[in-house]
């Protein structure tokens, strides 16, 4: 699926807003079943969030301009499967499942949809995925290997690739983007300060309402997805554990969520919020956007 009737336009520079009702419903999810059957071997929980997953790519895709790279100098271009900016669960995710699982099923549907949208035959990547996955549940639950998944992902589906689809771009797993190293430092800074026993320093963002004196619930946006196939009203406060957020305090937000916001009047909005750790005040508009 390319988004479909659950997609969102996200705009690249600004927070991107929502109104509630085109929030990807259960039936919606119940949609992408057909194309993302259960598997045997996956863990308790896990389908759960492996739809959800999907649900969330098609919402959120990456530029189609940045599926494909060329190393420094040349000009062949590969699909790197190592990418850059992708989504990961939230370390403080109320949900066990989530925490041990939830990397793995975002991933899995980020290389699935990228796999269609770049154009790849199923028959070149659809196998060596579904054991991708299953690896990865396995490291998950603290198996180890002697071989990464995505490089073997990689090698299998680039000799599929020149067998099937030669004329399409090879498949790597090489980490071309610069955003790879920056990560990768910047997890380097957060284990260091572990370490020496501090938390890692997390920017805040300033969230407030307008008018003022608007109940503020936040959640992350995956969470929600996941809630809405467990649960029959994902806009319980309590069933979906919903972030109750201090207006004008500063809040250590960074990703993609779904609020809703009560102002004494009655009226609520709710909808959807690209929020960046470094973007400014956040503000919730009882109308317009």
């Amino acid at each position: 699926m390319r988004g479909g009737s659950i997609a969102l336009m996200i705009a690249a520079l600004a927070p991107a807003q929502a109104l509630a009702e085109e929030i990807p419903d259960a039936a919606a999810m119940r949609a992408l079943e057909a194309a993302v059957p259960p598997q045997p071997w996956y863990p308790e929980g896990y389908y759960d969030l492996r739809i959800a997953a999907e649900a969330q790519v098609a919402e959120y895709p990456r530029p189609q301009a940045a599926l494909l790279a060329a190393p420094s100098g040349g000009s062949t271009l590969y699909f790197d499967l190592i990418a850059c900016g992708t989504e990961r669960v939230a370390a403080d995710a109320a949900d066990p499942a989530a925490l041990r699982y939830g990397d793995v099923a975002l991933e899995t549907a980020r290389l699935r949809s990228e796999f269609a949208r770049l154009d790849y035959p199923a028959d070149v990547y659809a196998e060596p995925l579904l054991a991708y996955e299953k690896a990865s549940l396995e490291r998950a639950d603290g198996a180890s290997g002697p071989d990464s998944p995505l490089a073997a992902l990689a090698a299998a589906a680039e000799a599929k690739r020149a067998r099937i689809a030669p004329a399409l771009a090879p498949v790597i797993a090489r980490g071309l983007c610069e955003m790879v190293r920056i990560e990768r430092q910047a997890r380097e800074r957060e284990s260091a300060y572990e370490m020496m026993g501090a938390a890692p320093r997390r920017p805040t963002v300033m969230v407030g309402t307008e008018p003022a004196g608007g109940e503020i619930l936040l959640v992350n946006a995956f969470a929600f997805k996941v809630c809405t196939r467990k649960t029959p009203d994902p806009w319980d406060r309590f069933a979906c554990k919903w972030n109750e957020i201090q207006a004008g305090a500063g809040q250590p937000l960074s990703g993609r969520y779904v609020y809703q916001v009560k102002w004494p009047d009655g009226t609520v909005r709710k909808g959807t919020r690209e929020i960046a750790p470094h973007g400014g005040p956040v503000i919730l508009r009882k109308t317009g956007s």
